[in-house]
C-alpha cells in the first residue's frame, strides 16, 4: 500500500520545495502541481514529489490518524 504524508513547506526553490515532516526536511519535486504554492502551505507528498496541496487542516487529519495508527512518526500540522 502506498500512503501520501503530509509535509509542511519551509522553502521554495525554483521547481523544488524544502519541507518539513516532523522531525525530517525533505526536498520534493512540485513541478506538477497546477496550483502554485507558498512557505507555509502543505503538500501531500509521495516519494520525492508532491502529489497535491492540502489545507492544514486535512494535514493535521491525515497525520493524527497515521499517528493513531502508528503508521508513522511524523507528527503535527499547525
Amino acid at each position: 500500500m502506498c500512503i501520501g504524508i503530509p509535509g509542511k513547506i519551509i522553502e521554495i526553490k525554483g521547481s523544488r520545495a524544502k519541507i518539513e515532516q516532523g522531525e525530517h526536511f525533505h526536498w520534493v519535486d512540485i513541478s506538477s502541481l497546477e496550483e502554485r504554492v507558498k512557505k507555509g502551505d502543505y503538500l501531500l507528498t509521495y516519494q520525492k514529489a508532491a502529489v497535491n496541496k492540502i489545507s492544514a487542516k486535512e494535514a493535521k487529519e491525515v497525520l493524527e490518524l497515521m499517528d493513531g495508527a502508528g503508521n508513522t512518526g511524523v507528527k503535527g500540522a499547525d
